[in-house]
């Protein structure tokens, strides 16, 4: 028996910058290739026992946001740090190559925020026990691209959408993970996934021949007992066969997998239909035969389907997880309106974190470094929705003669400021050209810091935290946003008499999910809702529609996620608004439109303020705390602000912002 190594490279790991401090840097380093260090950190790891950056089953990976995988699953949880020596298998170099034995890997790059990560977490996991028996030859990884430390790993290996499934051979040296390995549909079915990894493995053997994986290659014409038993090494004194009537069968491949992990005691062989079927009258395929060594008969016989009823584990779809502490919710929020009614407001906090995240995190998912066509053309007309129609001020209530109130919410404002920075800088290039990502990022940060870094980047979400960390959070932050731009759109146009197009604003949202929105799943579902099954175009008609649709469109989402693994028990996927929110906003089974109308507008237009003061920014601005409303002082201070700043940003007049 021959064995085929693996030819050792002299590559190291990525570098493990910030992205936000690479790209203010104006470049990202990839490679430290100093054969001099290389070896300093394997003799220091030698010496004091220092394991190298290589995950494994129960690793722990770096990093702030929550994952959807624990140390108990057979998944490795990958990093920024561990991605290139697991995956690309730069350990085999290190000390101890056998105990940190290459495979190939599936990884799942997906995002913790996804609503169809989360769901398909359930049958990742599942399907990585069902390989547990494969482990010597694959593992099942995954890796968090919503988490800022991982996020130059998952723009380096062109990740398109969410969850991106991608198979890497045991023989990877390209650190260039977007050029490398063998993209993965996401199925439903267990055996459907454990099929089309099988082909991958056969398609990989086919090149690489390992010694050390099970032997596809089916048996030839065997004649004599010694003959079935050439080549196997003289300890082994077990072999089943299974007999397949075609080699393109993918039973055989998978049987021999299966008993992979008893390769030190048994020898498992696939057959083809041919003169050993024959002999032992092997007429019903699959069948396989239990051989021992030095006896000339099989001891064991199987002409069922046995062992293919035993490959693939029982699997059953759950039901939707905490369906009865949803349930329980309900039932509380309808004897208890107005606790429940605190839970739930517009939050300043919220808007601003998923604003940043959908600018500058979901960026990433673009094929390619540029920007260009029709992917700029979405981000330009989203930038300019946002520059113009973010909400930089909160109701506080109305006067004796009906006029409302209102605070100005710094922060937004100078997030609007960053919003106009970056449209005007798309504008100067021309949505003809292209921008770099890089750029893009790097104008974004600068803008960012030019106006105090007005995002809350690390402070916890307020409505939108759910009650696991895996729930809510930047989706629901996102539909906030595009709620509030088109209420806020309603209201500075309502009243004028210039023409205002209804249509254009959701078309930008629409526009935007579907080149940018990085759940694929849910992007094909937002697509499919606005184009066919409600599509904009015919459901618009006048100015309070822009919404009034999205209400209704957000409604039909809730209604179909209602009882999945996604719907956090806390917060149930109610029709909006629920009663506890707004009684009069139904009759009977159905809305009163006129009466949620009315509740929309408040609901949106009452912003709660990042910690109800002005936030305290890094360059000092911002940080006069609100004393309590009817402060003259403050309220002249909040309009005076706003009359001379927003007019110069949104480029519009003094009266148009009013």
């Amino acid at each position: 028996m021959f064995f085929i190594g693996r030819k050792r490279r002299k590559w190291a790991k990525s570098a493990s910058l910030g992205e936000a401090d690479a790209l203010r840097r104006g470049s990202v380093r990839r490679h430290f290739p100093v054969p001099l260090v290389r070896f300093a950190l394997l003799f220091v790891g030698f010496v004091c026992t220092v394991s190298a950056p290589f995950a494994d089953h129960g690793s722990v990976p770096r990093g702030t946001s929550p994952t959807l995988y624990d140390s108990e699953d057979l998944v490795v949880q990958l990093d920024d740090h561990s991605f290139n020596d697991t995956v690309f298998c730069s350990h085999a170099d290190a000390a101890f190559p056998k105990e940190q034995k290459c495979t190939a890997m599936v990884v799942k790059f997906y995002s913790d925020w996804c609503g169809h990560c989360r769901t398909y977490a359930r049958v990742y996991k599942a399907l990585a026990d069902d390989l547990r028996s494969w482990n010597g030859v694959l593992k099942l990884a995954a890796i968090n691209c919503a988490d800022p430390i991982n996020s130059m790993t998952c723009r380096f290996s062109g990740i398109t959408h969410y969850p991106y499934i991608k198979y890497f051979p045991r023989n990877s040296t390209s650190m260039d993970a977007a050029e490398t390995g063998r993209l993965l549909r996401s199925h439903q079915s267990m055996a459907e996934m454990r099929d089309e990894i099988t082909r991958a493995l056969l398609d990989e053997w086919e090149k690489g021949r390992y010694a050390d994986w099970p032997d596809f290659e089916p048996l030839g014409e065997v004649e004599t007992h010694s003959e079935l038993w050439e080549g196997v090494d003289a300890h082994i004194q077990t072999m089943v066969v299974i007999f397949e009537k075609s080699v393109d069968s993918l039973v055989g491949p998978q049987f021999l997998l299966d008993m992979q992990k008893h390769s030190d005691k048994i020898v498992a062989r696939r057959c083809v239909e041919n003169s050993l079927s024959t002999a032992l009258q092997i007429i019903d395929f699959p069948t396989f035969a239990v051989f021992r060594r030095g006896e000339r008969f099989p001891v064991f016989v199987a002409d069922t389907n046995a062992p293919v009823a035993a490959l693939p584990r029982t699997f059953s779809r759950r039901k939707g997880n905490g369906g009865g502490a949803a349930q329980r919710t309900e039932s509380f929020c309808e004897t208890n309106p107005e606790e429940c009614k605190k839970l739930y407001f517009t939050s300043e906090l919220d808007m601003l974190k998923s604003a940043r995240m959908a600018l500058f995190n979901d960026l990433q998912i673009v094929e390619g470094s540029h920007l260009s066509g029709s992917n700029l053309s979405a981000l330009f007309n989203f930038v300019d929705l946002l520059a113009k129609h973010f909400p930089y001020s909160t109701e506080e209530g109305e006067e004796a003669d009906g006029n409302r109130t209102e605070r100005f919410l710094n922060a937004s404002g100078r997030a609007r400021v960053v919003f106009s920075h970056l449209r005007d800088f798309v504008e100067s290039v021309g949505l003809d050209g292209s921008v770099a990502l890089d750029d893009w990022k790097r104008e974004f940060l600068r803008a960012e810091v030019d106006q105090g870094s007005p995002f809350p980047v690390t402070e916890e979400w307020e409505h939108c935290k759910g009650s696991s960390p895996i729930l809510r959070g930047f989706t629901c932050g996102l539909w906030m946003v595009f709620h509030s731009l088109t209420v806020n759109a309603f209201r500075q146009n309502s009243d004028q008499q210039q023409q205002f197009h209804p249509v254009a604003v959701l078309l930008t949202i629409k526009d935007w999910v579907t080149h940018f929105f990085a759940c694929e799943h849910c992007r094909a579902h937002f697509h499919r809702m606005t184009t066919k099954t409600a599509k904009i175009e015919a459901a618009v008609r006048q100015k309070e529609d822009v919404f009034l649709y999205l209400w209704k469109a957000h409604n039909l989402v809730n209604g179909r996620l209602r009882g999945r693994e996604t719907e956090d028990p806390k917060f149930p996927k109610y029709q909006f608004p629920p009663k506890f929110l707004c009684p009069e906003c139904r009759r009977g089974d159905k809305f009163d439109e006129g009466k949620v109308r009315e509740f929309l507008l408040k609901y949106y237009g009452r912003v709660r303020p990042i910690d109800g003061e002005q936030r305290t920014t890094e360059n000092g601005r911002g940080n006069e705390k609100h004393g309590g409303r009817g402060e003259e002082e403050e309220e002249e201070a909040d309009r005076q602000q706003r009359n001379e700043r927003m007019p110069k940003v949104i480029g519009g007049t003094a009266e148009e912002e009013k």
